[in-house]
């Protein structure tokens, strides 16, 4: 028989802490008997908890609606936003602060577009005025061009179509000279195009119109007898010669064509 089969360790005394952890164990064992069973309403009241009542909690009776706090507390559900206790989201004061500059800035645009509005209206309501005028030699040399331009491009058309020498006809002309007469006429005829059409569709010439010049008013331009003044306006001026009554109207400062004929060179003031 071995002598250390029967040995047992034991405290020689009772301060090595052995019998606190027997006591510790005795007592959990203890309070999880007391959870199990049903609570005295004396540690209920110890707890706080005297308002719960045994019969009150029903697994199938839904909960009572609660109201919702005022507190508010932030939810990442949406960026911005501020969800409450309820549920219910409620933007923060920076999206509320970016909400009020993009309103602002849309009544700004809208008050301006109005503005707009209002001026092109004042403007479109607004007559312009005219004065009295006389020949401008910036606006004869404009158009005096466009004349000679277009009387070259009708010669050159002339020449290819009919097939003639137009140089050997100058320098040999016949005993009339009816080839000088016909140069002139087409470019008599040119200008008398070009000043009446341009006159009458647009009211003034392109170089007039470059310097705010004009024949007659624009309410003129509906009348069948204005018509007929420009076309006369056009005649006198080529009948003395182009120069004639240009020159005498700078000199003079007066539009003597359109005093004879009644078609007036007006300046916009």
């Amino acid at each position: 028989m071995d002598p250390f089969e029967e040995f047992e360790f034991k405290p020689l005394t009772d301060g090595l802490g052995f019998h606190k952890k027997k006591a510790a164990a005795a007592k959990a064992d203890a309070d999880v008997d007391s959870f199990s069973s049903k609570p005295s309403p004396t540690l209920l009241k110890s707890q706080g908890l005297e308002l719960i009542e045994e019969g009150s909690v029903d697994p199938l009776r839904p909960p009572l609606p609660r109201k919702k706090s005022s507190a508010t507390s932030q939810v990442p559900s949406a960026p911005g936003y501020l969800t409450e206790v309820g549920g219910e989201a409620m933007p923060s004061s920076s999206t509320a602060a970016v909400d009020e500059i993009l309103k602002t800035l849309q009544k700004n645009r809208r008050l301006e577009f109005d503005e707009s509005k209002s001026k092109t209206k004042i403007t479109a309501q607004t007559k312009e005025e005219f004065k009295d005028t006389y020949f401008s030699f910036s606006a004869g040399l404009l158009d005096g061009m466009l004349v000679i331009a277009a009387s070259l491009l009708c010669l050159i058309l002339l020449v290819s179509i009919a097939r003639i020498d137009l140089v050997a006809n100058l320098t040999n002309p016949d005993e009339n000279f009816l080839v000088y007469f016909s140069t002139f006429g087409i470019f008599a005829g040119v200008a008398f195009i070009y000043l009446t059409v341009n006159r009458i569709f647009t009211g003034a010439t392109p170089g007039e119109w470059a310097f705010d010049q004009r024949v007659g008013k624009p309410a003129d331009l509906n009348s069948g007898l204005f018509y007929l003044k420009v076309a006369a306006r056009s005649l006198l001026v080529i009948a003395t010669g182009f120069f004639v009554l240009p020159v005498l109207s700078a000199l003079f400062n007066k539009d003597f064509a359109g005093q004879i004929t009644g078609a007036r060179l007006l300046k916009k003031v």
